[in-house]
């Protein structure tokens, strides 16, 4: 089964839904200068309204020990998802689950992610200046490379690439944020019913192959 991430979660009918579509994680930006960004106060408060087995994930740049010590005191995050150029103790000394994303464009940077040594999972992002463009990195270098861990697939992705996405790089999950929004920040109900239905069909393509 491919678990599905939703982030950039600021609302609540925008979490509703997902919850509803039967995704398996979300994702609150708590990033300075992200359109998505939400203080700690409000992702917490949004966080606490998630029904488990809902998993709840903090996204975070380059924090401080300090900031990332409020963030697992809040109750409110079962995971804290790190974008910047983080050390892996910084990550091995968090108390909560975590994932360490990585912009990716050619295979030097999935080289670099694969030799990383923190993280519980990885997250293999699309460089920003491909995501201006409409496009996603090329799946196809993913292809019969082998990860230590876990690793979710960005950038991008929504109903119209997603089987494509999926085919070629075999992910364990699938993060969507733009590729299902009709504005930064708000979430597209049809669009994001219809990510989740690609990502079924390609799972029931899939069991009924093997």
């Amino acid at each position: 089964m491919t678990f599905v991430k939703v982030c950039g979660i600021t609302r609540e009918e925008d979490m509703a839904d997902a919850v509803e579509f039967g995704v398996s994680v979300l994702g609150f930006i708590l990033v300075p200068g992200s359109p998505r960004t939400l203080s700690l106060e409000k992702a917490a408060f949004l966080g606490k309204l998630v029904p488990p087995p809902v998993c709840r994930v903090a996204v975070m740049k380059n924090p401080s020990v300090d900031e990332i010590a409020r963030v697992e005191r809040s109750g409110a995050f079962d995971c804290i998802q790190f974008h910047g150029s983080e050390e892996p103790v910084l990550l091995r000394n968090c108390s909560l689950r975590t994932i360490k994303a990585f912009s990716i464009e050619g295979v030097g940077d999935l080289e670099r992610a694969s030799a990383y040594e923190g993280g519980n999972m990885l997250l293999l992002d699309s460089k920003k200046m491909n995501l201006e463009k409409g496009h996603t990195f090329d799946h196809s270098l993913l292809k019969k490379r082998a990860f230590r861990r876990p690793f979710f697939l960005a950038g991008g992705l929504g109903p119209s690439n997603l089987r494509e996405a999926l085919e070629k790089a075999r992910p364990f999950g699938v993060d969507l944020n733009s590729g299902v929004e009709s504005a930064p920040g708000i979430k597209d109900r049809t669009q994001l019913a219809a990510a989740l239905e690609a990502v079924r069909e390609f799972d029931d393509f899939e069991r009924r192959r093997h």
